[in-house]
């Protein structure tokens, strides 16, 4: 009773293999965990989200809280939206930040997007972000790019 269970569950691991690895990824040489690291000490917390996206605007990394990435805020331009819909609207577009209110009280939003930046001596990727934090606490979102593209330098992109 117990052999067919097992061989059913490899059977569902031998299958999903192949899809994984057709998922998108972080570019050949950057380091996962050294990117959430760094991104985390930037601007992390729960009431952020970071969404790395190559050119095709497949979502190559996300950072930071998952119920901030999947709502709807404010974008300060008079429409709400989701991080996922601004990255895409970002794709090859110049860097932009933004910060407005966000819901009553002291809780505003912070947004920056743009390519990811190119260091020195390193090859272009391709890549575009962005990068939100809403709350109490929100960082504006000039101060919000400015540390998510210093921490993107640090983790080797």
């Amino acid at each position: 009773m117990r052999r067919p269970a097992v061989l059913l569950i490899a059977a569902g691991l031998v299958l999903a293999a192949p899809l994984a690895s057709c998922s998108p990824r972080l570019p050949k040489g950057v380091d996962e965990q050294q990117l959430s690291e760094a991104v985390g000490r930037a601007i992390g917390g729960p009431n952020t989200c970071v969404l790395l996206a190559d050119k095709a605007g497949k979502v190559v990394w996300t950072g930071g809280g998952y119920i901030t990435c999947a709502r709807n805020l404010p974008t300060c331009d008079g429409a709400t939206t989701t991080a996922q819909t601004v990255l895409e609207g970002a794709i090859g577009k110049p860097a932009r930040f933004a910060s407005c209110p966000s819901g009553p009280g002291a809780n505003t939003v912070g947004w920056a997007t743009g390519p990811v930046p190119v260091g020195a001596g390193k090859p272009d990727r391709g890549l575009s972000y962005v990068a939100v934090m809403e709350g109490e606490r929100a960082l504006p979102g000039r101060e919000v790019q400015e540390r998510v593209e210093e921490a993107f330098a640090k983790a080797g992109l």
